[in-house]
């Protein structure tokens, strides 16, 4: 091991150590107290300062994508609030933060995609009525994807909701994908809904649900395999 690479080591459990002890501290405090916030601050602070936040500047929502994290680190860090409350013993601070930023920036990759398919259903209108190409029977117009996905999601029924968030069978993805669909129930919404943590649903959504969802997007020929 080199000097510097044992220094960034060095540097970073330093920082580590330093986050956690002000996390103890914060966390001391009431909810909407006074102290409560300003150590909230002070943590962000550093955090932003040591650049170890993943970067994805240039990436479409980037900024959106931080503020959620941000408002999750805030309602989380001490209690459970609207998610899984931070644990010290599974990973660091800014592990835990880099983990949700990062399926914030995968939810706006999905629903890009998303768009891209639901973009299907919607037709350019223009005024032909005056062209003498009109006049030729035109070849029956191809279905919605849209419509085709739903018909997919109920055939495919049985196998969807075969899989399912673990000890949750009502957390399958037969649900997820027709509630994602346009117009989609966000995951705030959702894990209220069904009384899971944001990132363990969008994580099963991720890893589970959309890539057979894309893969029959593939199939009929609405995107490129």
């Amino acid at each position: 091991m080199t000097n510097s690479t044992f220094n960034q080591i060095s540097s970073m459990d330093t920082l580590d150590k330093q986050l956690e002890q002000l996390v103890v501290e914060t966390c001391y405090h009431p909810r909407l107290s006074l102290e409560r916030q300003k150590g909230l601050n002070e943590i962000i602070w550093r955090i932003q300062q040591s650049g170890k936040l993943l970067s994805r500047v240039g990436v479409p929502d980037y900024e959106d994508a931080i503020q959620q994290t941000w408002l999750y680190f805030c309602r989380n860090l001490c209690e459970a609030t609207t998610g899984d409350a931070y644990n010290p013993e599974r990973a660091s601070v800014i592990t835990w933060l880099n983990a949700y930023f990062k399926h914030r920036l995968q939810d706006i990759r999905i629903k890009a995609a998303s768009n891209a398919i639901a973009a299907y259903t919607y037709l350019s209108d223009f005024d032909e009525s005056l062209d003498p190409v009109n006049n030729i029977p035109a070849p029956p117009a191809p279905p919605p994807i849209l419509e085709d996905i739903l018909e997919w999601v109920e055939f495919e029924g049985s196998l969807l909701r075969s899989i399912h968030l673990r000890d949750r069978p009502d957390i399958n993805c037969q649900v997820l994908i027709q509630r994602r669909l346009p117009p989609e129930t966000t995951w705030e919404e959702l894990a209220k809904e069904f009384r899971v943590g944001i990132s363990s649903l969008s994580t099963f959504y991720q890893r589970e649900c959309f890539p057979r969802l894309l893969n029959f997007g593939k199939s009929q020929g609405y995107l490129e395999s």
